[in-house]
């Protein structure tokens, strides 16, 4: 019996993966991108002890992020034995993450909650664990794709740089926001919106040059956004609307003062960010390229 079409052309030229991103593969985007913003938030949360930061990234990660990866990994009856492979999947490591996230996130939320629980969430030991444990979920989703080595455009060095720079420019751009709001002090949290922006632009740029010197497959991947299907959504969604624009922004706020960054412009450049990064994931998953068999 002749091959399916299909799996001809996988064999004999350069394809497109689209078990990632089509169909229940949109789930993985969504839950990664959703783990790694609730992540970023309260990482960035913890150096300014910021508690509402502590509660609403907590919540993302969790409601968002954990359920959104329940959707993916379907009946639950029989998804729960990826709890059983932690030495040997990706996917596993970075669900117990999630849970252990959320076991001690709780301890640390719920004096904020709950002012009359007798301990305190600034425990130095539960903030040093919760920050590694945001670590391990900001990097969870890209490195999950990392060790897939038949994506040349996945298996490169930047994966996990680029997935740091991603959620710590999420999270302080919201927790800029969510400080604005309260009417607190913008000086410390602008910082950090304003060079974890410029890493993350840096970062980008780092990627796809070092995938456009890399394997046959990875300039590919490259040209496919640059200049070939997804060349729209590069440059309108993530270059225009994720960097360019926020960057507008951040020098306005950078010469004539943080006190020139309304309240609306603040939620107007977390909203781009926020628009860019997951046209960025979306545009990552799409282009990676399976190099023929033979």
């Amino acid at each position: 019996m002749s091959p399916k079409p299909f799996a001809y052309e996988w064999m004999t030229k350069y394809t497109h993966q689209e078990e990632w991103i089509e169909g229940r593969g949109v789930f993985l985007w969504l839950a990664f991108f959703f783990s790694e913003i609730g992540a970023g938030i309260y990482f960035i949360s913890l150096f300014l002890n910021f508690r509402s930061g502590w509660v609403t990234g907590w919540l993302l990660s969790l409601i968002l992020g954990g359920l959104v990866h329940l959707a993916y990994l379907g009946n639950p009856m029989r998804s729960w034995r990826v709890f059983l492979r932690p030495k040997s999947s990706e996917l596993s490591r970075g669900l117990w993450a999630i849970l252990l996230f959320a076991v001690f996130g709780f301890f640390q939320v719920l004096p904020v909650v709950i002012p009359a629980v007798p301990w305190s969430g600034e425990n130095v030991v539960l903030k040093t664990i919760t920050g590694i444990l945001c670590i391990l979920l900001i990097t969870h989703g890209f490195l999950t794709m990392h060790v897939v080595k038949a994506l040349a455009m996945w298996n490169s060095a930047m994966m996990i740089p680029l997935s740091l720079s991603s959620g710590i420019c999420l999270g302080s751009q919201a927790v800029v926001f969510m400080v604005a709001m309260s009417d607190g002090n913008l000086a410390v949290p602008e910082l950090w919106a304003r060079w974890s922006l410029i890493a993350y632009m840096l970062v980008v740029g780092m990627f796809l040059l070092g995938n456009a010197h890399a394997s046959a497959a990875a300039r590919k991947s490259v040209q496919s956004l640059l200049s070939g299907e997804l060349a729209v959504r590069f440059y309108v969604g993530i270059l225009g609307i994720g960097i360019v624009v926020p960057l507008i922004i951040t020098f306005i706020g950078w010469g004539a003062g943080i006190s020139a960054l309304s309240g609306a412009l603040l939620f107007f450049r977390m909203a781009c960010v926020v628009a860019g990064d997951l046209t960025m994931r979306h545009s990552v998953m799409k282009a990676a390229i399976y190099a023929p068999v033979i």
